[in-house]
């Protein structure tokens, strides 16, 4: 445990934040493994309507390479060196230390572009999560299971006999009795993102259930977490885990020979604060609704694809636009991280944003998510991906398949797949938001609302798990996908709110 001291120290988090951190990252490998990636980073004070770039400049790139990427925006290596960065804070969970010290330096890199940027806090109901174990019980010994916690669940321990539920549809938990019982769920993730286990939880638990073990299709024997389908936090009745396919088909194995399972969980819920990161850029007036770029910052593990990708084009986009002569911005530009879109749901992405202010949200004419922008081509190759679904699994060199989700603005698609073009992003387009769409949370609520919105995104099969590390993202696709946002964005500047909502 000693490498495990020497990393907590050098995380330097004040001494009330440490204690958190230090039981969170001493007493689960699982953690631990994603955590030592993190080198030590010296950030300043939080950054409340900061103006000056002298302030927070110790985390931007240094040495011999910086003049090359200071001088563009879309430089590769620089974009890249903004993924690096921000996985250093480890664990970027919603009213955790960590997303706490990311906010301060996504508030510093916004206010060194020029933006006049603020943190703001608020309120969330956040879920404490200090331990847990898992073990599979044998006849002459207990072996533990790697595991993750479904976040928000309830705590508690327990042991019980498994029973496996299959994809755990309705007919088969009810096909089955599992008053008093651990179920065991063999969970899909259709296209690595629509989990087929969606209301499952809360149905075991109506049931009698008093535990779920749970899979989300992850290569290899990798957990990938989420939350429960129906996340209401105080009212998640019983506990539950994420397991590895191939620990989850053990657990499948050992039901149907009787076998039990033991769990602990010391998790509890318990009042938060969490932040969004406000970066105001004012245009010249001509048009009078506002452009937002929305990025999550919050992450299960290292969080590069998901989504310190993001947050590298939105910094990106926010220098781009800051050196252009006001003129070139009829609109006013946000740009806004939020967090709780992986770990803090219900309380996240833009939902305090809609709920806190609702006369600027109102006033958008336009929001664009980033989030999942670069990864590395060959992993396409999955269970469940859309090459894979059609059958026309092959090796091929290049990006990941994207959907490029739209509102029913033909405007939005015809402006943004010149570009999809010209920078080589294979992608399909779905104008369904906010019916179908990737982040129900982000360009989804917005879309709700009424505001045209925009989401061009993946999901690979390593995403929320702990290999979901920088070395995955390739700088130059990563360059290709936020130019092809910041040419759509130039693009959009020059339209009134008419053109960009028009039906035609």
């Amino acid at each position: 445990m000693k490498y495990l001291s020497k990393l907590i120290s050098e995380l330097s988090v004040r001494s009330a934040d440490r204690s958190q951190v230090s039981a969170m990252l001493r007493r689960r490998t699982f953690l631990q493994h994603s955590a030592l990636v993190a080198t030590a980073v010296t950030l300043p004070a939080a950054f409340v309507g900061c103006k000056s770039s002298s302030q927070g400049s110790s985390s931007n790139p240094v040495g011999d390479e910086e003049s090359v990427l200071q001088s563009d925006p879309m430089n590769p290596e620089r974009l890249h060196s903004w993924v690096r960065q921000l996985c250093e804070f480890q664990p970027r969970w919603a009213g955790y230390p960590e997303e706490r010290r990311a906010a301060e330096w996504l508030a510093a890199r916004l206010s060194d572009a020029g933006l006049n940027t603020k943190i703001e806090p608020y309120y969330m109901r956040k879920w404490q999560l200090d331990d847990w174990r898992v073990g599979l019980i044998h006849d002459t010994y207990e072996e533990e299971i790697k595991s993750f916690p479904m976040w928000s669940t309830k705590g508690g321990s327990g042991t019980a006999e498994l029973i496996d539920v299959g994809l755990g549809s309705e007919l088969e938990l009810l096909a089955r009795n599992i008053q008093g019982k651990a179920v065991v769920v063999t969970g899909k993730a259709l296209l690595n993102v629509f989990a087929t286990y969606k209301e499952t939880y809360h149905r075991a638990a109506e049931l009698g259930a008093v535990a779920m073990f749970v899979t989300s299709d992850a290569p290899d024997n990798l957990i990938r977490p989420t939350s429960s389908g129906q996340n209401y936090l105080d009212d998640n009745e019983i506990p539950a885990f994420q397991l590895g396919a191939q620990d989850l088909a053990r657990l499948r194995d050992a039901a149907r020979d009787g076998a039990s399972v033991t769990w602990q969980l010391d998790a509890e819920h318990v009042d938060g604060t969490t932040h969004d990161v406000v970066g105001r850029l004012p245009g010249s007036g001509a048009e009078a609704g506002p452009i937002m770029v929305c990025a999550h910052y919050d992450a299960w593990f290292t969080g590069a694809l998901d989504n310190a990708t993001g947050v590298a084009g939105l910094i990106g986009l926010a220098e781009h636009f800051a050196s252009l002569p006001v003129q070139d911005r009829p609109h006013d530009m946000i740009f806004v991280g939020v967090t709780g879109h992986d770990v803090g749901f219900p309380y996240g992405g833009v939902h305090h944003r809609v709920d806190a202010h609702p006369d600027e949200v109102t006033s958008l004419d336009l929001f664009v998510n980033l989030d999942h922008l670069a990864a590395k081509g060959e992993e396409h190759i999955s269970g469940t991906g859309l090459i894979d679904m059609l059958g026309l699994v092959v090796e091929r060199p290049g990006d990941e398949e994207r959907m490029l989700f739209t509102t029913a603005h033909p405007a939005l698609a015809r402006t943004f797949l010149p570009y999809l073009v010209k920078y080589g992003l294979l992608a399909g387009v779905l104008p369904t938001i906010p019916t179908v769409n990737a982040n129900s949370d982000l360009e989804g609520a917005m879309g709700e609302i009424g505001v045209p919105s925009v989401n061009l995104t993946m999901a690979t099969p390593h995403y929320h798990t702990e290999e979901d590390t920088p070395d995955r993202i390739p700088a130059e696709q990563l360059s290709r996908a936020v130019s092809a946002h910041r040419d759509f964005l130039e693009d959009m500047q020059g339209m009134s709110r008419g053109q960009i909502m028009s039906p035609l």
